[in-house]
């Protein structure tokens, strides 16, 4: 995974989790003693929403609670993340959050609170990177094809994604940024049209997530150029990496963590990761997550904290530099 230097906030937090988790208060004996909302800011059959239900059901089994999953979709995940930062900080109410989390604050846009500040860690559970693809009959294969094609053609190449502001988007704009690359950002509303338009052909590239683009890739429909990560992906082992490709900045993945209200008991947050973790060595579901285009990562509350900072810190500049609006 991609590693930047930690922040002096991100410290702090990472050193008050680790302290507090080594507390033990008596709450924590009796904890979970009803059942435990866990708030999706998606509506119900996205990626994010899959992952929290699959968590959720076996969760339950371990801790002896009910895990009852609520959509809150809306104002970019806002309004179902503000739900939990306002919400009692006694480990009944859980959110599964997705690269938003660190995204909006990027984007610069204007949240009712402090996702650093208001929030607690659990888990880190997973990330998704971004993969770039192209319809078959274009004549590149790979990073540096594109970049070279883009700049010997007039108006360029323009690139489809899901939405303004998304990370496959961002990347786009990190590789024109960093290679001067001549791309053209199409933004669609959602992946399923842009899909349409690369497969036949209107638009040439497309940056998405492995569902459903790499789904596209192994039907053979699209031709998968690189994977934006450090390592590649079980599910689309023949393609190449951006960093095996000779350009290590141009990382960018989506991710899937768990968090709780500010001032929930360290001891209770222990029991949700210690589940949280069991869950995630479940061989069942690392192969799920595996074959939808996800790596483990299974992290520590702190390395959350951090891992949140550091997407701050790495996309706030390019969205400053590309001048991207929402």
């Amino acid at each position: 995974m991609y590693e930047r230097p930690i922040s002096r906030r991100s410290a702090l937090a990472t050193i008050t989790v680790a302290a507090g988790m080594a507390s033990s208060p008596a709450c924590s004996q009796t904890y979970p003693a009803k059942p435990i909302r866990v708030i999706v800011p998606y509506a119900p059959g996205g990626a994010l929403d899959t992952v929290a239900r699959l968590f959720s059901q076996r969760m339950s089994t371990r801790l002896g609670a009910s895990f009852v999953v609520e959509n809150k979709p809306g104002a970019n995940t806002i309004i179902g993340n503000e739900m939990v930062v306002r919400a009692p900080a006694d480990g009944y109410t859980i959110l599964f959050a997705a690269a938003p989390l660190a995204l909006n604050s990027a984007l610069g846009i204007k949240e009712p609170y402090d996702v650093l500040k208001d929030l607690a860690p659990v888990m880190l559970i997973a990330s998704a990177p971004v993969i770039i693809v192209s319809n078959p009959s274009a004549s590149y294969r790979t990073l540096a094809d594109i970049i070279s094609a883009s700049k010997a053609t007039p108006n360029g190449l323009s690139f489809a994604t899901a939405g303004v502001g998304s990370m496959p988007h961002l990347l786009g704009e990190a590789l024109r940024l960093k290679t001067g690359a001549n791309l053209t950002h199409i933004g669609y509303k959602g992946s399923s049209p842009a899909l349409q338009d690369v497969i036949g052909g209107a638009v040439p590239l497309m940056f998405d997530a492995y569902t459903p683009a790499g789904v596209q890739v192994v039907a053979g429909k699209l031709r998968g150029l690189a994977v934006a990560s450090a390592k590649r992906l079980p599910s689309l082992p023949d393609i190449p990496t951006t960093m095996e490709q000779g350009f290590p900045d141009i990382v960018g993945e989506a991710f899937q963590a768990m968090l709780v209200p500010a001032g929930t008991p360290p001891a209770i947050i222990g029991k949700l990761h210690e589940a949280a973790l069991a869950v995630s060595a479940e061989t069942e579901v690392r192969e799920q997550l595996t074959r939808q285009g996800y790596n483990m990562i299974a992290s520590t509350p702190e390395r959350l904290t951090t891992y949140v900072q550091q997407e701050i810190d790495r996309w706030t500049p390019i969205v400053k530099a590309a001048g991207v609006k929402l």
